[in-house]
C-alpha cells in the first residue's frame, strides 16, 4: 500500500452535505465497491457514486452529478491505495474496461461474492458459495477489438481551412473520455501471446508504410480508410482470423504485400493464421451492420471445442469471449440442470444455441427461441457440425411466440439466459404460471435477476440457489447462475 501524497489544498476532505455542490474536487475514502465497478463514499447518509473506485482508496474525487438522492464522480487522484491492491512492482498497463486490475484475484474473487451476495441479502434460506474461478486470468479472451487511428488529433484554421496534423498512427483503444483518439498498447495482458504479436506488428506496417498509402478513419469528420482491426482465436485449434474494418472495398493487389507479411508473423508454436479479412464499413458510426466480408487468405471461419461439442465461428458471431471459463459456466448449469436424458428442453433467449447443444445434447427435444436471426442462423448450424437432431431453433421474440410453443410442446426444463435487461414482462408472465418444477437462470446481471426472481417468488416459485462464475477476470462483470424451484 503506497504512502498518502501530500494532501491538496483548498481541497475539503469529507465534507459536509452543505459544502458538497456539483463540479467541486473533495477528498474521501471509498467505503466498498459494489456491482457494475463503483465505489461508494457517505456524506451523511448521502451516496457518492465513484467510477472504478476501489474499497480502502483514499482520492481526490471530483463531483460530475448530483440528484436528490445520489451523487456520481470521477477519480482525479488517488492518495492511498486500496489494501487490496497488489504491489506497484507488480501492475501491468492500464487497460480500458479493467478497474479491478490492480486487485489480486483472490480479492477480486472474494468482491464480486461479497457484491453478489449484498444483491441477494433478503433471501435468508440462500447461502451463496464462494465464486467459481476463471479457469486463466490473463490471456483468456478469444475475442479482441482493437481501433485504428492516432494517437493525438488537433487541427489548425489556415486561411479559413481546418487542416488536421495528426501524430501517431496507433492500433488500441480509445482512452476514457475520448472517442476520437487512440492509445496503443504493448502488452495487452487480455489478449494472447500471439494476438498481441499480431496487433503490434500490423501497426509496425502501417507506421511505416505510412498506412498503405491510406489514412486511418478520422471520426470527427467521417474520413479515412483503417477503422479497426478484429482478431478472432480459436482455444483449442490454435487457429486465428484477421479481420480489418475499413471504409471501402479495396483490390486484391492492395491488400497483397500486408497478407504475405502477416503470414510470416513468428507467431507463438501451435498459433497459426487460418484467415484473413476485409470488412466493408462505409457507415459513419463503428457499429457494423448487414457486413460485407472479402476473403483475402484462407477461411472466413474458425472452430472452437467446448467440452466434446464443436462450433464455428464466423467473423461477427457471437461466442463467449472467454472460452475456458464458458466450460466452467456451461458445467455448472449442466449441473444444476441435472438428467436431461429423454426429456425435453425450452432454451429462451437461446442465442446462438451454444448452451442448450452443450448441456442438453443428449434430451429428447430442444427448443430454442431467439430473436436474432443471425444467431439462430449460427444455432442450427452449430446443431448440424455436432449432429444434433433433436434441436429446433425459433427466429422470433420470446414474448411473441412462447405462448405457441406452449400450446404445442410439454417441458420439464427451462434453460433462460436473457440479455442485461432481463425478461420482458409479457415473457415472465408466461413462464411464472408453466407446470414445470425447476428452471436454471444464467445472468450477467444479478440486479435484472433478482428483480426476475422477486417476481417469481411472488408467484409460486423459491429460490435455491445461486452461484457466482468469474468470466471476466479483472473487470466488474460476471456471470450468475440460479436455480428457481416450485414452491
Amino acid at each position: 500500500m503506497s504512502e498518502i501524497t501530500e494532501t491538496p489544498e483548498n481541497i475539503i476532505e469529507n465534507p459536509t452535505l452543505e459544502e458538497f455542490s456539483k463540479n467541486k474536487k473533495y477528498i474521501g475514502t471509498v467505503e466498498k465497491t459494489v456491482f457494475g465497478g463503483k465505489g461508494i463514499i457517505t456524506i451523511e447518509g448521502f451516496k457518492v457514486l465513484i467510477k472504478n473506485g476501489i474499497e480502502g482508496q483514499k482520492i481526490v474525487y471530483l463531483v460530475t452529478k448530483k440528484k436528490k438522492s445520489y451523487a456520481e464522480g470521477r477519480i482525479e487522484e488517488i492518495l492511498l491505495r486500496s489494501p487490496l491492491e497488489i504491489d506497484a512492482s507488480e501492475q501491468r498497463n492500464a487497460l480500458p474496461g479493467c478497474p479491478y486490475q490492480n486487485i489480486s484475484y483472490e480479492n477480486q474473487l472474494t468482491m464480486k461474492h461479497g457484491q453478489l451476495s449484498e444483491i441477494f441479502r433478503k433471501y435468508e434460506n440462500i447461502s451463496i458459495p464462494s465464486f467459481t474461478a476463471s479457469p486463466e486470468i490473463f490471456g483468456y479472451r478469444n475475442k479482441m477489438e482493437f481501433s485504428i487511428g492516432y494517437e493525438k488529433m488537433t487541427r489548425e484554421i489556415i486561411n479559413g481551412k481546418k487542416i488536421w496534423k495528426d501524430e501517431g498512427v496507433a492500433i488500441g483503444f480509445h482512452p476514457a473520455g475520448s472517442w476520437s483518439e487512440v492509445v496503443s498498447i504493448d502488452d495487452v495482458f487480455l489478449a494472447s501471446e500471439a494476438i498481441n504479436i499480431i496487433r503490434r506488428e500490423i501497426e509496425n506496417i502501417l507506421k511505416k508504410t505510412n498506412c498503405l498509402k491510406k489514412a486511418p478513419w478520422n471520426p470527427l469528420i467521417s474520413k479515412g480508410f483503417w477503422r479497426a482491426l478484429l482478431i478472432r482465436e480459436s482455444k483449442a485449434t490454435g487457429d486465428i482470423l484477421v479481420n480489418f474494418v475499413v471504409h471501402s472495398h479495396q483490390e486484391e493487389k492492395f491488400w497483397e504485400r500486408l497478407v504475405s507479411s502477416i503470414l510470416d508473423f513468428p507467431l507463438p508454436e501451435g498459433s497459426q493464421i487460418a484467415g484473413i479479412l476485409e470488412t466493408v464499413n462505409a457507415g459513419r458510426s463503428d457499429a457494423i451492420n448487414n457486413p460485407e466480408i472479402s476473403v483475402l487468405y484462407g477461411d472466413s471461419r474458425i472452430r472452437e471445442t467446448l467440452g466434446t461439442i464443436d462450433f464455428e465461428i464466423s467473423p461477427f458471431a457471437f461466442f463467449q469471449t472467454n472460452s475456458k471459463g464458458a466450460e466452467v459456466l456451461y458445467n455448472t448449469v449442466k449441473e444444476k440442470i441435472g438428467d436431461t436424458n429423454n426429456k425435453n428442453v425450452l432454451d429462451l433467449f437461446c442465442g446462438a444455441g451454444t448452451i442448450g447443444i452443450y448441456c442438453a445434447n443428449d434430451a429428447n427435444e430442444i427448443v430454442g427461441i431467439e430473436m436474432v436471426k443471425e444467431a439462430v442462423q449460427q444455432a442450427k448450424h452449430n446443431a448440424k457440425i455436432n449432429d444434433i437432431t433433436n434441436a429446433t431453433f425459433l427466429a422470433a421474440k420470446v414474448e411473441d411466440v412462447l405462448p405457441e410453443v406452449l400450446e404445442n410442446n410439454t417441458f420439464d426444463t427451462i434453460i433462460i439466459d436473457p440479455p442485461r435487461v432481463g425478461m420482458h414482462p409479457k415473457a415472465l408472465e408466461y413462464v411464472k404460471d408453466l407446470p414445470i418444477q425447476k428452471l436454471v437462470y444464467i445472468s450477467c446481471n444479478p440486479s435484472t435477476l433478482e428483480r426476475d426472481v422477486q417476481a417469481l417468488e411472488e408467484n409460486g416459485w423459491k429460490l435455491k440457489e445461486v452461484q457466482g462464475v468469474d468470466m471476466f477476470p479483472h473487470t466488474p462483470h460476471m456471470e450468475v447462475v440460479a436455480v428457481i424451484e416450485r414452491d
